[in-house]
Parts: C-alpha cells; structure tokens; sequence
C-alpha cells in the first residue's frame, strides 16, 4: 500500500477518464482479472484520504489510479495496474492522463509484463514496487481437511489450542471499530520500532469499506480484552489479508495470530471465495530479508508462491522525473 502522505490533488473531470466510474467497472474489472487496488471500493477509500482520482476504461482494459499532488514530484499512481489484454494501449492511456493534469511522471503496476516497445515508446524505467510483487495464495476450493493437512505442524497447534487458551475470534463485533486495531498497532509500533501508517489511514478504510461489505475486521480476544486483530479486503473470487496487529505479549504469548487467520480464511471458503491472498512476501531464496519472519508465519499456512511483474514509471515530465529518480538513488 501506498505510504505517501495524501494531499488534494486535482478534481477536474474530463469525458474520457470520469472522476467516479459507473457502476458496472467492477463487472468489468472482475471479467478482466483486476486486483481489488482497482475497484471502486478503493477508489472511494483514496477519494476519502483526499486523493482525486482518475480512470479510464476501454474494450478489454482499464485502469484507475490517483493524482500525488504535492511540491515534488507531482505524480499518477496506478496500483496493481492496468487490468485487461491490451496492456500497450492502456500504458499509453494512463501517460496520457498525467500528461494532461501535468504531471512529472505516472507510476504503474500492472499484473501483467508490458511490451518492450511499449516501454521504450513511454520511456518507462523500472522502478522498486510500492505493492508487493511476490505474494502467497492458497485456494480455498480445496475441502477443509486438505487445507488443515497443508498447515505447518506449528499452526495446526496454535489452532488446536485455541479453545484451551481462551482465544475468541470475532468478525466485526460490535465492540470493535478501528480504534481497537488502532490501538494494538499502536503496541506493535512501541515494542518493535514498526513504523505502520497513521491511523487515518486505517479509519479511512474501515469506515468506508465496512458498510460495502468490502471490508472485514477480525479480532482475538482473551480474557476480555483483544490481543490480535487483521483487516481483509474481499473482491471477487479473493480475499486479501491486508493488515494485522497484535498484542506484543499477551497476543504473541497465545499465538492468537494464527487461528485469527484460520478463522479468515474458513470464512471465506464458506462464502464462496475460491482464493485467499497474504497479500505479500519476501522473495524466494532470501533469508535476510526484512519480511523473512512474516513470509515464514503466512507461507506455515500453504499455498503458492506468486509473482507480479514489479512497477515502472512513465517520464512525462523529464526533468523533473530525472531529477526525482536521482534524489531516489542518493536516499538509497
């Protein structure tokens, strides 16, 4: 997810890229394999976050994305997109788009690997993702007996002594909101140095997503009070494990995580979902990682390994997207 702090950015609508996209673009979205990132659930969370947000829409592809207005840089920023076949003219649509409002370069992420002519045409550079590109998904179209044989003898555990440890799983209870996950990230971000995001951000989500039924908040308590808690975005056939929080003693001590987790994944299973995403992971074959102890406790789970083609950004601005991309290497 994006961690850039949000500004307003530009409102003016134009015939081809609509501000607010008609109903019927998740239908499409879904026929065209897009990630939730796409949907107009999150182009209302961006909308909410004071973002404007720009979109576009063709036979076999589209594309949303929101304006990053500030001093410098100013930028279009396309997660985990476009979605559809014709990726090359898609591309083209979204430097388009940030031509026209101005702006220094546009950021993509697409699901696919454009065309080498594509981006040598926008003078694309290959640039670190802000989404992840590796994830983990498990399908859920297996019977429950196969998923359970597919968990790690540690997490069958945690599971297993759940009910011993008094470890209740709840999903959106009335005596939660985002303030419970609030607090617990909170703890997290005291204990362990996390940075986290702002809890806005978290509000944001949850006070828009919840009521679209996008969203689902997942919470452990024990002895009455709450020790973990993860937030899940559903779109489709999938549904993402986004965020998680825990107590970082009492939550930890339990292993409240893990059938917390359980607990999402069943639940979607037995709505319907055909896929459950973590969402991200560390690479393969990288040990030092900074994500290696999450991807160890998601991966414990099952599933396949996942890869995305990573980001680009379009120049459309040169000099100032050189000048960005230069301040980006010094930083590093």
């Amino acid at each position: 997810m994006p961690a850039t702090a949000p500004v307003l950015g530009l409102a003016r609508v134009t015939a081809l890229r609509p501000e607010s996209p008609d109903d019927d673009w998740d239908v499409q979205l879904e026929r065209a394999g897009g990630h939730f990132l796409q949907s107009l659930a999150w182009q209302r969370v961006q909308r909410r976050l004071g973002y404007a947000v720009v979109a576009e829409r063709r036979p076999g592809w589209l594309w949303t994305g929101s304006v990053r207005v500030g001093a410098f840089p100013r930028y279009l920023y396309v997660p985990y997109g476009p979605a559809g076949g014709d990726l090359d003219a898609a591309l083209q649509s979204v430097a388009d788009a940030a031509r026209e409002r101005r702006l220094d370069f546009a950021r993509v992420e697409p699901l696919a690997a454009p065309s080498g002519d594509a981006l040598a045409r926008l003078r694309a550079r290959r640039v670190k993702p802000v989404q992840p590109r590796w994830t983990s998904v498990l399908d859920l179209t297996q019977t429950e007996e196969a998923l359970r044989r597919g968990l790690s003898a540690g997490h069958r555990g945690s599971i297993n002594a759940a009910p011993r440890r008094g470890i209740v799983i709840a999903r959106n209870p009335g005596t939660a909101s985002a303030e419970t996950f609030v607090a617990l990230e909170r703890a997290t971000k005291a204990r362990t140095g996390y940075a986290g995001r702002r809890p806005g951000y978290y509000r944001a989500i949850l006070e828009t997503l919840q009521p679209l039924h996008s969203a689902s908040l997942y919470v452990a308590e024990a002895a009455g009070s709450v020790i973990a808690a993860a937030i899940c975005f559903d779109f489709a056939s999938t549904r993402y494990y986004a965020y998680a929080a825990s107590d970082p003693v009492a939550g930890r001590k339990l292993g409240a995580a893990v059938p917390l987790v359980w607990r999402m994944i069943l639940d979607a299973r037995s709505e319907g979902r055909r896929v459950f995403d973590f969402w991200g992971v560390a690479p393969p074959g990288a040990p030092d990682h900074r994500w290696a102890g999450f991807t160890q406790f998601k991966r414990a789970f099952g599933g396949r390994l996942l890869e995305r083609p990573g980001a680009w950004e379009l120049e459309i601005h040169a000099l100032r997207h050189r000048l960005f991309s230069l301040a980006q290497t010094v930083r590093r």
